[in-house]
C-alpha cells in the first residue's frame, strides 16, 4: 500500500468533454486514455490484452468511446520501434489527440501529482514520473476511463483524483484489463435511445 503525504479535500470537477457525439444514442463517446502498457500489452498480444483488441475496435467503431494520443505515446514508444505502438493506437484515436499544452489547471494537477510522486516513503523517483505524471494530468479531467500502471492507478485512487474528475482507472494488470474489456462490452451491447 502506497503512503501519500495529502489528502484530497477538493469537491468534485465537472468534467468538459473532448470527444464527438456517438452515433449510438446522441451521447458523448466516453473518453479513453491507453497508456503506454496497455498498448504493449496488445502489441506483444498478451492473452487478457489479445481478448481487450477486438472488444475496444468494435467500441470505437460504434462510436461510444474515443481514444486519445498525448505526447506521452511518441516519447514512450520512441526507445521501442519493434513494437508498432503509435500505429496501433492511431487505429484506435484517428488523430484525437490531447492539446500539446497544458491547460492551467492541468499545469496545476501535473505539479500535484510529481508533488504525490515524490512524496511517498522509500521510493526512488523514476524518469517515468515526468512524463505519467503530465500524461495523467490531462487525462484525468477529459477522460472517462483512464489506464495506468498499478503504481499510478494505486497513487490517483489514495489521492482521491479519480473520484474528484469522475473516472474510473484500469491499471495493467489481469483482472483490470479483463474489467475493462466487460465495461466496453457492456457498453457495446446497451441499447440505442
Amino acid at each position: 500500500m502506497v503512503s501519500l503525504p495529502w489528502t484530497p479535500t477538493d469537491r468534485f470537477i465537472d468534467r468538459q468533454p473532448v470527444s464527438s457525439a456517438s452515433p449510438k444514442a446522441g451521447t458523448p463517446a466516453l473518453g479513453l486514455y491507453l497508456d503506454q502498457n496497455y498498448l504493449s500489452g496488445m502489441a506483444k498480444e498478451k492473452p487478457a490484452f489479445r481478448e481487450l483488441e477486438p472488444v475496444l475496435h468494435a467500441a470505437v467503431a460504434q462510436g461510444v468511446v474515443a481514444v486519445f494520443e498525448s505526447e506521452a505515446h511518441r516519447i514512450e514508444s520512441a526507445p521501442r520501434p519493434d513494437l508498432p505502438l503509435l500505429e496501433l493506437l492511431r487505429a484506435f484515436s484517428a488523430g484525437a489527440r490531447f492539446p500539446a499544452e497544458l491547460a492551467p489547471r492541468e499545469r496545476n494537477l501535473e505539479r500535484r501529482l510529481q508533488a504525490l510522486l515524490e512524496g511517498v516513503p522509500g521510493r526512488a523517483p523514476r524518469a517515468s514520473d515526468r512524463l505519467d505524471a503530465r500524461a495523467l494530468a490531462q487525462a484525468l479531467p477529459r477522460c472517462d476511463l483512464v489506464t495506468c500502471d498499478a503504481f499510478m492507478a494505486e497513487v490517483v485512487r489514495r489521492a482521491g483524483l479519480d473520484i474528484r474528475f469522475r473516472c474510473e482507472l484500469y491499471a495493467g494488470r489481469r483482472a483490470d484489463v479483463e474489467r475493462l474489456r466487460e465495461r466496453l462490452a457492456t457498453e457495446i451491447a446497451a441499447p440505442a435511445g
